[in-house]
């Protein structure tokens, strides 16, 4: 089952209710009034999602927030560009670069992100990349990024933008061009701050 998750907490500041998993066929409902911000799996039916467009649309500009993950094919948002494959062949290829300040990111290594290894606990960097894969929080990029974009990070020399956020109406859209976010947050990389930032972001604060 594909799944959307949705933060649901009331806009008038009262406390947030956090994730809801919502099948991504019942959006008008992740789309309450109740709903402050919406998290997309990289997985997601971006076919449906472009049936969906002025549903989506009127969401964020109302004054929610969405978070795509993965490689857009389908413009289901309006602002959103298409996702395009890095030519790479090391892991210097890969490395990312903070160009800009992020709540959802504050407080975590750019570095933290590089490598995936199946040693549990945590590793240190010089041994990571030793055993470590890289390329596993993205290895692509988006260009025709829409007016008032801020890109967040970038990709090896060539400074491919994989993640930018950007205003539409009186919401916001944050585009993580790789693998869920959710699946680098972790004591062990010392990312764990991630997912609750995600969801405060969310939430709108």
């Amino acid at each position: 089952m594909t799944v959307l998750k949705a933060v649901m907490a009331p806009r008038d500041g009262t406390p947030a209710g956090g994730f809801h998993e919502v099948d991504v066929y019942d959006l008008p409902k992740a789309c309450a009034a109740d709903t402050t911000g919406i998290y997309l799996t990289g997985d997601v039916d971006q076919e449906y999602l472009a049936e969906q467009r002025p549903l989506l649309d009127a969401f964020v500009t109302g004054g929610g927030r969405v978070l795509v993950n993965g490689h857009v094919q389908r413009v289901f948002l309006q602002g959103l560009t298409r996702w395009r494959k890095l030519e790479f062949r090391t892991p210097r290829d890969l490395v990312l670069t903070r160009v800009t300040d992020h709540p959802v990111w504050a407080g975590t290594d750019p570095l933290a992100f590089l490598y995936n290894t199946g040693t549990p606990g945590p590793v240190p960097f010089a041994e990571l990349e030793r055993i470590g894969v890289a390329g596993f929080y993205g290895r692509g990029y988006y260009l025709d990024l829409p007016a008032g974009a801020r890109i967040v990070h970038t990709l090896g020399p060539t400074a491919a933008p994989i993640d930018y956020d950007y205003p539409l109406g009186a919401g916001r859209v944050l585009v993580h061009g790789g693998n869920d976010l959710l699946q680098f947050a972790g004591a062990d990389r010392g990312t764990a701050r991630l997912a609750p930032q995600i969801v405060r972001w969310l939430e709108g604060r």
